[in-house]
C-alpha cells in the first residue's frame, strides 16, 4: 500500500494518496504535520471503472483504459514533485470485479504503483479514521457514499465501532435519469434493514457525510441559506432543513440543480439519489444533525500512519503550527504568549464554552505572529482571510469567525472588522454580544 520517506518542506512532509474508486481515480499529494493535512494537489479522473459492474461482474472496459492512464500520469506527477511516500488504495468496483485483481497487476506492470484492494469492512474503517481524523469529538454514524458502495460506522470518544459496507452507491444502484422513487426506496430500506441493529448509537448525535455526492448536497443548501463560507468542512445542517432539503432536490430537475454555485454539472443527475438516500437513513435513526466532513478515507489512511503521540494532536492546533510555519512566524513565539495570558484565563467567558475557548485560546496565541512579514497598512484583513480560510479541520464555522476576529484584532485594535455580512450571518446573538473571548 505505502512506500515510505518523503520531502520535507519546512518541517512538513509531504505524501501522495492515490484513491482508485468505482467513479473516480484520484491523486491527493498532501503537504502533512501530525494531524494536519492539506491537500496542495488534488486531480481526478472519472473513469467510471464500476460502471456496469453489477450486471458483468467485470470493470468497465472504457473506465479501466481511462483509470490506467491516469495513473501512469499520477506516477509522473509523483515522481516529479520528489514524492516519495505513496499510499494507494482499490476501493468497491476493483474488489468486486472478476478481473479487479488483473487490473491491479497490470497497474504494477505499467507503473510501478502498489495498490491495495481493501475489503468493504477496511474501507469503512478507513473513513471513519479520517473523520475522527478531522473531528476527534465526533459523536454518531460516519456514512461514505462512494460510487459502488455506501459505508456505515458509528463513532464516539474518539473509537470507531465496526461498521457495514453496503452496495448503495449511485452506479451499483444504477441511479440517475428518471428513478422510480417507491422501487428505489424499497431496495434501500432493503440494505439498511440488514444494516440497522449494527449502525444504531447510544448517542443521537450527528450523521457525517462524507464523499463528493453529499459535498454537492450541502453546496444547495448553502445556496437555499445563503450561506457565505464557501468551507464544506464541518457544514452543519440541521435535521429539520435535512429533509426540506431532500425534498426540495427531490423535485428539482438536474438542468435546475446544475445551476447552484460551485456544483459540477456531472454530479446534477445523481443528486435526487443522494438526496432519497439521506432521507431513507434519517427516517431509521434520530440525528440532530448532518454534518459533511472533507475528511474520509484519505485522511484515514494518513492517520493509520501515526503513531500515538502524532494522533493525540489535536487537529486545530496541528493546522496552526503548520500555518504559522509556512507563514515563517515562530511556534515559540505563540507558547510564549499563550503562557504569559496564563494568569487572566479564568476570567474570559465565552458562549463556545470552556473546553473549546481554552483549544481557540492556544490557537489565537500560535497564530498571534502570523502577519509579521505582511504589509503593515493590510496585514490585519490579510491576516483574517488566511485564518479565516486556512485548510485545516476541527472548528465549526463560528469559530472560525471567531478565531479570524480575535487575530484581526491582535493586528488592528478597535477598529470595523471586514466581511461584515458574514460575520453577522454566523455569529449568534450572544456570539456578537461578548465578542469572541468575552472582551467586548
Amino acid at each position: 500500500m505505502a512506500s515510505k520517506g518523503g520531502k520535507t518542506v519546512n518541517g512538513l512532509v509531504d505524501k501522495a494518496v492515490i484513491d482508485v474508486g468505482s467513479n473516480s481515480v484520484r491523486l491527493v499529494v498532501f503537504r502533512t504535520h501530525e494531524t494536519f493535512f492539506q491537500p496542495i494537489f488534488n486531480e481526478k479522473v472519472l473513469a467510471g471503472l464500476g460502471r456496469g459492474v453489477a450486471q458483468t461482474g467485470k470493470l468497465n472496459p472504457e473506465g479501466a483504459v481511462a483509470a490506467m492512464a491516469a495513473l501512469k500520469r499520477y506516477k509522473r506527477i509523483i515522481k516529479a514533485r520528489g514524492v516519495s511516500n505513496v499510499l494507494a488504495v482499490a476501493t468497491a468496483a476493483v474488489r468486486v470485479a472478476e478481473d479487479g485483481p488483473d487490473f491491479i497487476k497490470a497497474v504494477k506492470a505499467q507503473t510501478g504503483l502498489r495498490i491495495s484492494i481493501i475489503a468493504g469492512l477496511e474501507e469503512a474503517r478507513l473513513s471513519a479514521l479520517g473523520v475522527i481524523a478531522g473531528a476527534p469529538d465526533a459523536v454518531g454514524v460516519i456514512g461514505d457514499l462512494g460510487g459502488s458502495s455506501l459505508e456505515l460506522v458509528p463513532v464516539g470518544k474518539g473509537r470507531v465501532k465496526r461498521g457495514i459496507s453496503l452496495p448503495l452507491g449511485p452506479l451499483a444502484m444504477r441511479a440517475g435519469g428518471d428513478m422510480d422513487i417507491k422501487a428505489m426506496s424499497a431496495r434501500i430500506d432493503e440494505a439498511l434493514d440488514e444494516a440497522s441493529a449494527q449502525i444504531t448509537t447510544k448517542d443521537s448525535g450527528s450523521f457525517y457525510a462524507v464523499g463528493g455526492a453529499w459535498r454537492s448536497l450541502a453546496l444547495v443548501n448553502m445556496a437555499l441559506r445563503g450561506h457565505p463560507l464557501r468551507v464544506l468542512h464541518n457544514y452543519r445542517i440541521s435535521r429539520d432543513e435535512a429533509f426540506e432539503l431532500v425534498h426540495l432536490v427531490g423535485s428539482q430537475s438536474p438542468a435546475s440543480l446544475a445551476r447552484t454555485p460551485g456544483l459540477s454539472s456531472r454530479r446534477a443527475p445523481l443528486l435526487p439519489y443522494a438526496a432519497l438516500l439521506l432521507e431513507r437513513i434519517l427516517q431509521r435513526q434520530f440525528f440532530e444533525s448532518v454534518t459533511i466532513s472533507g475528511y474520509g478515507l484519505r485522511e484515514g489512511l494518513l492517520y493509520e500512519e501515526l503513531g500515538s503521540k502524532a494522533r493525540a494532536k489535536h487537529p486545530v492546533l496541528a493546522g496552526v503550527k503548520a500555518l504559522a510555519q509556512q507563514n515563517w512566524s515562530s511556534s515559540r513565539f505563540g507558547s510564549e504568549v499563550q503562557r504569559w495570558l496564563e494568569p487572566v484565563r479564568d476570567v474570559l467567558k465565552s458562549p463556545f464554552g470552556e473546553p473549546r475557548t481554552n483549544l481557540m485560546m492556544a490557537a489565537a496565541c500560535r497564530l498571534a505572529d502570523i502577519g509579521a512579514r505582511l504589509h503593515p497598512d493590510h496585514r490585519a484583513q490579510i491576516a483574517f482571510d488566511i485564518v479565516l480560510f486556512a485548510p485545516f479541520a476541527g472548528l465549526s464555522h463560528e469559530e472560525r469567525v471567531a478565531l479570524a476576529l480575535c487575530i484581526f484584532y491582535r493586528y488592528s485594535g478597535d477598529t470595523t472588522p471586514p466581511r461584515g455580512g458574514l460575520i453577522g450571518h454566523l455569529l449568534g446573538k450572544e456570539q456578537k454580544k461578548t465578542g469572541p473571548w468575552g472582551w467586548a
